[in-house]
């Protein structure tokens, strides 16, 4: 009894896990014609249009990404820790503008000591010289008045005294480069993009602080097909539209990367945007370059329907109004959209009323 009803239990599941995989493949699911010209009844009403084949322009659409040529980061010379940050990241700034200031009271205190240690470096050398021009004169006078070992100590401390002095205006000369270094200004004109510190830290040698870029060299970067790059050319018009923006704008070829990807066989091309107002890097933008032109079928945007994941027309025949599956290609331009397949020359179909 149990065998059975275990047999009785296998085969259950048996059946329901052949029910689950017949609906996940889609066995119950209403067949969509693999014939695009087969058709459904339809009632729609509205405009009625002729198909036509236009010519248009065939344009290659590269993807790339808004990237500028002139990028900086500004970064202490000295370690110090930071007073101020006078900047936030999106803020315009001028070429010299004052960026980032530093604690300069121990490099104002190592100035004012080096400045001291001069001032009396000086001062012994200065006697040093006198004490020896009075002993150039007794000699002058008594020849063996002052012994060579006299004569040699004070040569001696003469060189000594000048080292001296030397020595103590280099030290002056770096406490001033230093105490220079505690005001960090912006080395070019461009957009704060990045601030990676605020007042009280310790801005250490080297580190970055803030990150800027020039907007005037903003480029696009995209990865073009080979048998397309092979066709570009520096100093070549093109154009680039902005996804965010939904906008185009001039571009000039700046660069074409002489190697290809190797896992996609495409180039990267870079272009210059003779305008980047409003751009900023790491934007999403495509490439626009006309390979000539090319016949097509396009429609009002508004005449195809969707149902699902199918796209379907209302054409008028002479049995009435029915819908047709059609198989949509790229967006055009004025709200239209190319039709790849399921539309013929003639057609008419129907707008329908909203």
């Amino acid at each position: 009894m149990k065998a059975s009803l275990k047999i009785v239990g296998i085969i259950i599941a048996l059946g329901l896990l052949a029910g689950v995989m017949a609906y996940l493949a889609g066995f119950f699911e209403e067949k969509i014609p693999t014939d695009f010209s087969k058709v459904a009844p339809a009632t729609d009403t509205g405009q009625v249009i002729v198909v036509n084949v236009t010519t248009e322009p065939l344009i290659e659409q590269a993807a790339g990404t808004l990237r500028a040529k002139v990028e900086t980061v500004i970064s202490p010379i000295i370690t110090a820790t930071i007073s101020s940050i006078a900047v936030w990241a999106g803020d315009e700034v001028q070429v010299g503008q004052e960026l980032v200031t530093l604690d300069s009271r121990e490099l104002k205190a190592r100035v004012d000591q080096a400045q001291q240690a001069a001032v009396a470096a000086k001062a012994r050398l200065s006697q040093t010289e006198k004490d020896l021009a009075r002993v150039q004169r007794i000699m002058k006078a008594d020849p063996g008045a002052v012994s060579k070992a006299e004569r040699d100590r004070m040569q001696t401390s003469l060189q000594t005294s000048r080292a001296e002095l030397a020595r103590v205006r280099r030290q002056k000369d770096e406490a001033q480069t230093a105490l220079s270094y505690s005001k960090l200004t912006a080395p070019i004109a461009g957009r704060i993009v990045e601030r990676l510190a605020d007042p009280g830290d310790t801005a250490r040698q080297g580190e970055p602080l803030l990150r800027m870029y020039d907007p005037t060299t903003l480029r696009l970067e995209a990865s073009v097909r080979e048998s397309v790059a092979s066709k570009l050319t520096k100093g070549q018009q093109l154009s680039a539209e902005i996804d965010a923006l939904k906008k185009q704008y001039p571009v000039v070829v700046d660069e074409i990367v002489p190697s290809a990807d190797p896992g996609s066989r495409s180039f990267l091309v870079k272009v210059s945007l003779t305008d980047g107002s409003g751009l900023y890097p790491g934007m999403f933008g495509r490439l626009m370059i006309p390979l000539g032109q090319t016949e097509k079928i396009s429609i009002p945007r508004a005449a195809v329907t969707e149902v699902g994941q199918l796209d379907f027309v209302t054409v008028k025949t002479n049995q009435g109004p029915v819908r047709r599956y059609v198989r949509l290609g790229q967006p055009g331009p004025d709200q239209r959209v190319e039709i790849i397949r399921g539309l013929s020359p003639g057609d008419q179909i129907i707008i329908p009323k909203h």
